[in-house]
């Protein structure tokens, strides 16, 4: 539909920027985590095909390369694509690394890969919506018995005492400028609750054990059972 369209294209257009990705690549734990796991999976990888969705400026598809991939398709749908070639290019990976810029929906490989690696998560894990495509890339190209990085996501719940943030929603507003502005903080904090919302909090904030709220095993989910997460 054109609307499903005018939104793709809106995604693929924030992605072009190198904000968002630079963000990405200086999360170090999270870079570290990806860098970990593609070493200590290293024996599989040697000699094999390997997907990147969504592969961004190519890191983690030239990181899969030097681990001893046989050729790693990055399959990148906005125009980072080019960066991602010329960062190929620049790290003399161009034999082992094929950037296709194209929705991994519609892409087509030459071959089934044995290996998909993608940094698909969002704020509350599911929130970039980008899991789908992983699952349609999976669902499409990866072998019987093939290696998901990440293969497994959990998602974990934990209530919090937010004193900063009811300060900074309620208690200014009920006495602004000699006036009882309240409703501003009410209506402020009700569209909040809506939508993800990213704070710096301290362990001491933390008021229960966290529990696990979801836990995901990529290599059999579905689509269908991310529309709803009890």
């Amino acid at each position: 539909s054109a609307a499903r369209r005018s939104s793709d294209s809106q995604y693929f257009e924030a992605y072009g920027g190198l904000d968002v990705h630079e963000l990405m690549l200086r999360d170090r734990p999270r870079m570290e985590a990806y860098s970990a796991a593609i070493e200590n999976a290293k024996e599989f990888i040697a000699g094999k095909a390997v997907l990147d969705v969504g592969t961004g400026t190519g890191v983690l598809a030239m990181m899969a390369a030097k681990a001893g991939a046989r050729i790693v398709y990055a399959v990148e749908g906005s125009s980072t694509a080019q960066l991602a070639r010329e960062l190929v290019e620049a790290n003399n990976l161009s034999e082992i690394v094929q950037v296709l810029q194209s929705t991994v929906e519609t892409v087509e490989l030459p071959e089934p890969v044995d290996v998909i690696i993608s940094e698909w998560m969002g704020f509350y894990l599911l929130h970039e919506s980008m899991l789908g495509s992983v699952l349609s890339a999976r669902d499409r190209w990866l072998k019987p018995g093939g290696l998901m990085l990440p293969g497994k996501a959990t998602i974990h719940a934990c209530p919090v005492s937010w004193e900063q943030g009811h300060k900074d929603n309620v208690q200014f507003w009920a006495q602004c400028y000699g006036l009882n502005l309240t409703l501003i903080g009410e209506q402020r904090l009700a569209g909040m609750a809506g939508r993800p919302l990213v704070e710096h909090i301290a362990p001491s904030d933390l008021i229960s054990e966290p529990l696990v709220l979801k836990e995901l095993d990529l290599r059999v989910v579905s689509a269908e059972e991310l529309r709803v997460v009890e």
